[in-house]
């Protein structure tokens, strides 16, 4: 008996170093034709990343593909991590506290921590879209979900385009969550030819999903081609730039957080 006592927090240690990943994420190009498949019961998953990086204690980015009808999983609860959900491909049912919505292709949804939430494939195609997990050092107090404007929808036929002189922008969010004072996110599109930016540096990190067309994404000076499904990670206050690399429009997602 004193064997099975002192061998059991040992097993819950390592269990608890093995969901924290130790590794250090540094600025890096996820090429979507490089990503891996891997066949699930419900359908497809990608593995994009996995690790921390200096505002986050904990990022993971994976992309789940399901087909017609399937769900990844029962509705859950976290109890210290928030949750970013976009749409890639196909219609999806989302399902937050009992509010069911039916999204499409760029639509978004933010589950905050112990907000029950559920996914399924509501087409009669594969539906793909990316999960985007991230923790901090902050410890999240009863309602303190709500009270920072609480889980939400933001569909993509709902959000108003406004139209630039290098193309256009939709703004999704600009909030504060339960775990950032901070959470900025917005598409762009870049009509054919046009550079969003010089390179420059910011303090914030964020990550950049192509959606659409071709981009070319500079970072400290070298050029790295994305496609649509292609992401890029932008830490450690790195020069970067954006231009449309393609023919036609392209348009990319691109987040900041500020813990």
């Amino acid at each position: 008996m004193k064997t099975l006592i002192l061998f059991l927090p040992f097993i819950f240690l390592g269990n608890t170093f093995q969901t924290m990943p130790e590794e250090k994420l540094s600025t890096k190009v996820y090429d979507w034709n490089a990503l891996e498949t891997e066949k699930t019961n419900s359908g497809e998953r990608r593995q994009i990343l996995e690790g921390k990086t200096n505002a986050l204690d904990y990022l993971e980015i994976h992309v789940t593909t399901l087909d017609p009808g399937n769900a990844p999983h029962a509705s859950h609860v976290h109890t210290d991590m928030e949750e970013l959900i976009i749409v890639k491909e196909g219609k999806i049912e989302q399902k937050i506290e009992g509010v069911k919505k039916i999204l499409g292709p760029g639509s978004v949804i933010l589950a905050l921590p112990g907000d029950e939430h559920g996914i399924r494939n509501a087409g009669d195609t594969q539906a793909s879209y990316y999960i985007i997990r991230w923790k901090t050092d902050l410890q999240v107090a009863k309602n303190q979900t709500k009270q920072n404007g609480g889980s939400a929808f933001y569909n993509w036929d709902e959000i108003t385009f406004q139209t630039t002189g290098k193309g256009g922008k939709r703004q999704i969010m600009d909030r504060e969550t339960s775990l950032l004072s901070n959470l900025e996110m917005h598409v762009t599109t870049l009509n054919e030819g046009v550079t969003s930016h010089a390179e420059h540096v910011h303090s914030n990190e964020e990550i950049i999903l192509i959606i659409k067309g071709e981009a070319e994404e500079s970072i400290a000076g070298t050029p790295h081609r994305m496609g649509p499904g292609s992401l890029v990670l932008l830490t450690d206050e790195v020069p970067h730039g954006i231009r449309n690399a393609g023919k036609g429009q392209c348009e990319y997602f691109a987040f900041k957080w500020v813990k």
